[in-house]
């Protein structure tokens, strides 16, 4: 019995000396147990290897860009002065022309040669010479045949001066002796005349001033004549520079031109173009 006890007695000191190295564990709370859980969760957020994200590229700015309308070319309109058609000149009144000779052969109806003048085409004129003896009158007439109607010569004149002078001759008779004309000098006058036989001049207009006749004739000059029934008007360049009256030849008659020189031997004109037209 006593050695029994013994052997509870050393049972009971070994149990004794085992509990003094135990250290207490605590046991956590639900406090210190949400506690950690934070920890440890939020650890896990910051430490943990994120998977890598989709890297955006930075997308077109759509930022709302104002439209400018292009401004269509605007044209701005020139005003071309226009100098006013003048109706008082009869090429202009009267439309086109009923008839129009250029002088672009070689020969035309006018061709003529004496000792006194040449009336010969060349180079696109009717170039008309008066040579030998100064103030000898010549000329030549053709058709066309005309009673009333606008007749008008584009012409110029070279190498003269005073008195050396040009005519246009309308209503000539049949044998060339007898027919009206306008007469121009290189001075700057004008006048109208009716040829009689035996080469007599009747003067029914004598040499005259007049603004509208020009000094410088080498700048081609337009030169008409109206002529209705014994009514005449006479135009330079389209201006009316006067008007005359005579009944003597009162039918159609040929046309043609006439020159004579007082200063410039071998005085020419140039004619380019003749034309007439039909009166309304």
């Amino acid at each position: 019995m006593k050695r029994s006890g013994s052997i509870y007695l050393l049972i009971l000191i070994l149990l004794l000396l085992s509990s003094c190295g135990i250290t207490e564990e605590t046991v956590p709370t639900d406090d210190v147990l949400g506690t950690q859980v934070s920890i440890i969760l939020t650890e896990t957020a910051l430490h943990s290897t994120l998977p890598p994200t989709e890297t955006l590229m930075p997308s077109p700015t759509s930022a709302a860009v104002p439209i400018t309308e292009t401004p269509t070319p605007s044209f701005t309109q020139t005003t071309i002065p226009i100098e006013p058609q003048d109706l008082s000149d009869p090429a202009l009144l009267l439309g086109l022309p009923a008839w129009t000779y250029d002088f672009n052969g070689t020969s035309s109806p006018w061709d003529f040669e004496s000792d006194q003048a040449l009336f010969e085409t060349s180079d696109g004129y009717l170039n008309i010479t008066s040579r030998l003896n100064p103030n000898w009158h010549s000329w030549w007439v053709s058709s066309p045949r005309l009673k009333d109607a606008y007749l008008e010569a584009k012409i110029e004149m070279e190498n003269c001066g005073g008195f050396d002078r040009f005519g246009m001759a309308v209503r000539a008779s049949s044998d060339g002796e007898q027919f009206y004309f306008i007469g121009l000098t290189c001075d700057g006058r004008w006048g109208f005349f009716r040829m009689t036989p035996n080469v007599e001049i009747f003067e029914i207009l004598a040499f005259n001033e007049v603004d509208a006749a020009p000094e410088d004739w080498t700048e081609p000059r337009r030169v008409g004549i109206w002529m209705e029934g014994p009514s005449f008007k006479f135009y330079i360049d389209g201006s009316e520079i006067g008007t005359a009256a005579d009944n003597t030849l009162s039918g159609e008659g040929y046309t043609g031109f006439l020159i004579a020189y007082s200063e410039t031997p071998g005085y020419t004109v140039r004619v380019d173009q003749l034309q007439y037209w039909n009166l309304p």
